[in-house]
């Protein structure tokens, strides 16, 4: 199971429409993808997280663990069971 991070997208004005207004960041083998969402629904217990990310340096994350996905541009966080 890998650690979720989420934040708002300060950015998001600047995306079509200025609708995709969450930026969730998953991790896998110390590498991270970034996926941009209309809005996120988020079903697992998050708490707050303080990381220092490569390119644009300290960002603050509400953070969780749990399977990702996305339907039709809303991302969904869920139990990984």
């Amino acid at each position: 199971m890998n650690l979720i991070r989420y934040r708002f997208n300060t950015m998001a004005g600047e995306t079509p429409g200025g609708e995709w207004k969450w930026r969730v960041i998953l991790e896998k083998d110390h590498k991270f993808e970034e996926v941009l969402v209309k809005r996120l629904i988020v079903n697992v217990v998050s708490f707050s997280k303080e990381d220092d990310m490569p390119v644009v340096g300290r960002k603050y994350h509400m953070a969780c663990y749990g399977r990702f996905r996305v339907e039709e541009g809303v991302g969904i966080i869920d139990p990984a069971n």
